[in-house]
């Protein structure tokens, strides 16, 4: 269905406009609330159950201080006559009786407390005792706290004491209220939901539901140890919860534990008025939508006219310039405009492709150029000294300098590439030392270190030969010396130096915009302005000089 007036459009476009903007901004709201409050939810459930952990250590700290008690140095005589098989039995529990009652055994953390010595038992209240295969880790970690396991409503801790005190020898064990555990383990209650203490194999140490004390529950899909801290939303018992989980790490590291504490929240506890709030958005965002939509209409209707007039004035404007047909189909105001429109970027956009294209090809020509202008005169030399040798009949020393010509060139050339590798560009380097110092000999020790890791990368081509020819020429003023050669790695870019000892220079500032064959010129022009013009600023050659100590020259370029 298509739409001949710009108003229509234009209402349109802006109710649908403006339908995406508030569904974006609602779900943006959504989104943003779950978020928010699943990060409230997380760090709330995490520092309630860092309290916890410390406040369940607590009551756990109370078997310790209850053990210290016991061991004092005022009851030795009793936890002597205690474990002294051959006394009467009815001594022996008058004294275990006694040496508890001082020992202050509170009611509120112990349902009972029971001495183990050898076969014999003594009970302060007659619970039953846990299994004996629960005791082997305490013989396993004797002198130390340890969790034994639950009985009826009582969460056991036991110590192997072994000679402690004047060499007693025996068990103890606290059966402390699993209740007042439990209670402690619910700060979380009504319609919040509820917490419990976990070991990491699903055995549970204490849990609002009794029935559950002391049994291992499966816990992969639900809880899981492994992933503490946890937090995730699962349903349990056909009720939608959220699922926190974090490890007991005071316990644990304390007491040699392997728990942890997990949280159960209600879901519509916490999102159960975000369906409410959503909805009152929805409304809101609706009753905006109308009001727009008015307003967007009285808007289209004083717009559209000045549109009409403005495509009117620019169609009878534009149409004697046109010299093609428009393939554009009938339609509103807003047709004309953007016939005009597209005839004006079609025209913009040749002229900037072909601005593109001169300015590709005014470059390309300027490097060719320059790579030209290298200085002949060495090829001139080089063919006079083979005439010389050839007239005093030095074959050897003929066929090496023809040799390192032809190798020089060969690399020089290259197929036409303007880059060779850096390996490429110090053989020719070596060649055109080769020559030199068949035509001086003896005049310059050379050095070139080039890194390893260097070798294979591309550089610009004939960058180092201008700059050494450069030293031979001017450093040593007739006499000898040393050349030094360096190529290395700096970052992402290539760095090439050129340093002689020789009679050194005060470097003029302009010493790059001098060409070659002019009063004071170096050469050097030529090769920095190659550089520039193929790596931009910031790449080039640096001159440093110092008279009686030497010259370096260094070429920055950029790997490629």
């Amino acid at each position: 269905m298509k739409f001949k007036h710009i108003s229509t459009k234009f209402i349109l476009s802006f109710v649908g406009l403006l339908a995406a903007v508030f569904s974006v901004l609602i779900a943006v709201f959504y989104v943003g609330f779950r978020i928010s409050m699943n990060n409230d939810i997380r760090r709330s459930s995490f520092s309630m159950q860092e309290e916890l952990d410390l406040a369940v250590t607590d009551v756990i700290n109370e078997s310790a201080y209850l053990y210290g008690r016991i061991m004092a140095s005022s009851n030795v005589e009793l936890l002597l006559t205690v474990a002294d098989g051959e006394a009467d039995r009815a001594r022996r529990t008058e004294s275990f009786q006694t040496l508890t009652q001082r020992a202050g055994v509170e009611a509120e953390y112990f349902d009972d407390v029971e001495f183990l010595i050898g076969e014999d038992r003594f009970s302060l209240r007659g619970s039953a005792p846990p299994a004996p295969e629960n005791y082997r880790v305490l013989g396993e970690h004797k002198n130390r706290l340890l969790y034994v396991g639950n009985v009826e409503n009582s969460l056991v801790l036991g110590i192997w004491s072994s000679g402690v005190v004047n060499g007693f020898e025996g068990i103890i064990l606290f059966y402390m209220s699993e209740s007042k555990m439990g209670e402690m383990c619910n700060p979380v209650s009504g319609e919040e939901g509820y917490s419990f203490i976990m070991r990491s194999d699903g055995y549970i140490v204490s849990h609002i539901d009794k029935s559950l004390v002391g049994k291992v529950i499966v816990f992969s899909d639900v809880y899981d140890p492994a992933a503490s801290p946890g937090y995730k939303t699962e349903t349990i018992n056909g009720m939608k919860s959220i699922v926190v989980t974090k490890r007991a790490e005071t316990l644990n590291s304390r007491y040699g534990f392997d728990s942890c504490i997990v949280s159960v929240l209600d879901y519509s506890y916490y999102f159960g008025e975000m369906d409410t709030t959503l909805a009152i958005v929805l409304c809101v965002s609706f009753a905006m939508l109308v009001v727009s939509v008015i307003i967007a209409v009285v808007r289209a209707r004083r717009i559209s006219r000045p549109i009409k007039l403005l495509s009117e004035s620019i169609s009878a404007t534009a149409e004697p310039t046109r010299t093609h047909a428009s393939v554009l189909p009938a339609g509103d105001e807003l047709v004309q405009l953007e016939r005009t429109y597209d005839d004006m970027m079609d025209r913009i956009y040749d002229l900037v492709e072909k601005t593109k294209e001169d300015m590709q090809l005014q470059r390309r020509l300027e490097l060719e150029s320059l790579q030209m202008q290298i200085n002949p005169h060495f090829l001139y030399n080089t063919l006079d000294a083979i005439s010389w040798m050839a007239r005093i009949k030095k074959q050897s020393e003929i066929d090496r300098l023809v040799m390192n010509l032809a190798r020089f060139f060969r690399l020089f050339l290259h197929g036409g590439d303007k880059f060779v590798k850096v390996s490429d560009e110090i053989a020719m380097v070596k060649s055109y030392l080769e020559i030199e110092a068949i035509r001086h000999p003896g005049r310059v020790t050379v050095h070139i270190d080039m890194e390893e890791t260097i070798g294979g990368e591309m550089t610009l081509k004939l960058i180092l030969q201008p700059i050494i020819e450069n030293a031979l020429k001017y450093a040593f003023d007739g006499g000898s010396g040393n050349l030094y050669i360096r190529a290395r790695p700096e970052g992402e870019d290539i760095v090439f130096e050129v340093e002689d000892d020789g009679s050194g220079f005060d470097v003029p500032e302009d010493i790059l915009a001098r060409p070659a064959g002019v009063e004071g010129g170096y050469g050097l022009k030529n090769v920095n302005e190659r550089i520039h013009l193929q790596y931009g600023e910031g790449y080039g050659l640096t001159v440093t000089s110092e008279k009686g100590k030497g010259t370096c020259v260094k070429a920055r370029l950029k790997k490629l």
